[in-house]
């Protein structure tokens, strides 16, 4: 989604929970249905085929601007009866109006929970295999790095350096102030070698690699992928900046027979 989409749902989504907080009322109900279709349309106009998740998006999107409509209707159905005296058991609006209520709720709930908890990732590509497969969903939590800086040898998701709308998963090697440098094949950080028994024998870097040496600046991070032979990374685009981070990988999810907690190596020497 463009950028702009983020604040205007943001917009939405406060707008909505403030007006739920209050009693029923016609003008009230007219807005929610205003809000409730514009989302909707705007959810549908900016979903595109290779999104994750995409039967979900579009079944929100209808019945946001179905249950819009809905509530467009009865609303300009009680407003016509206000002028000839004439209004209906009002039952049905009210039950919308709760129906209504209830789903912004758990949406609004579900959109924070999406935007600054944690949120589903696809792995895309063969750049982690063989600890993380093309087409695996993982959880990211999207908190802990507010607190803390990542571990090496975490797995983390990130906004890609030279490519900043896509997002890439890869694992923290070097920390901000250490030096990393990778001859023949071996990973040293501050000259000393790291552990990599979490590699496959394919996905080690390969021998015939140049000799590259960096000094990691303030918060920046140098990441590799686990299948080096495979991946593009700090290798090739440099250190990956602090604000790029997105989140630490912590659960696989799918496919069943790979899910389960996703643990973090010491690679180190202590």
């Amino acid at each position: 989604m463009q950028p702009y989409i983020y604040y205007l749902i943001s917009l939405a989504g406060i707008t909505v929970f403030v007006i739920l907080l209050q009693k029923f009322s016609p003008t009230r109900s007219l807005i929610i249905a205003l809000v409730n279709i514009v989302y909707g349309m705007v959810l549908l106009t900016n979903i595109s085929t290779f999104m994750p998740n995409l039967i979900i998006l579009l079944v929100v999107a209808g019945v946001l601007i179905a249950f819009g409509v809905q509530g467009f209707i009865l609303w300009f159905k009680m407003t016509d009866c206000n002028f000839k005296d004439q209004c209906p058991d009002t039952t049905s609006f009210e039950n919308w109006w709760n129906t209504i209520k209830t789903f912004n709720m758990i949406l609004i709930v579900g959109l924070a929970l999406r935007f600054f908890v944690i949120q589903p990732f696809i792995v895309q590509g063969p750049s982690m295999n063989n600890n993380f497969q093309d087409g695996e969903t993982i959880l990211v939590d999207k908190i802990t790095f507010n607190f803390r800086q990542p571990i090496r040898g975490e797995v983390v998701i990130f906004k890609a350096p030279n490519n900043p709308q896509d997002d890439y998963i890869k694992r923290v090697i070097g920390l901000p102030g250490d030096t990393v440098k990778i001859e023949k094949g071996k990973v040293y950080v501050n000259n000393k070698l790291i552990d990599e028994s979490f590699l496959s024998e394919s996905g080690k870097t390969p021998n015939d690699s140049e000799i590259l040496t960096r000094v990691i600046g303030t918060n920046e991070y140098f990441v590799l992928g686990d299948n080096r032979p495979d991946s593009s990374d700090s290798r090739e685009w440099g250190t990956v900046p602090k604000a790029n981070l997105i989140g630490r990988a912590i659960i696989a999810i799918w496919p069943i027979d790979m899910t389960g907690l996703i643990k973090t190596p010491q690679i180190y020497p202590y």
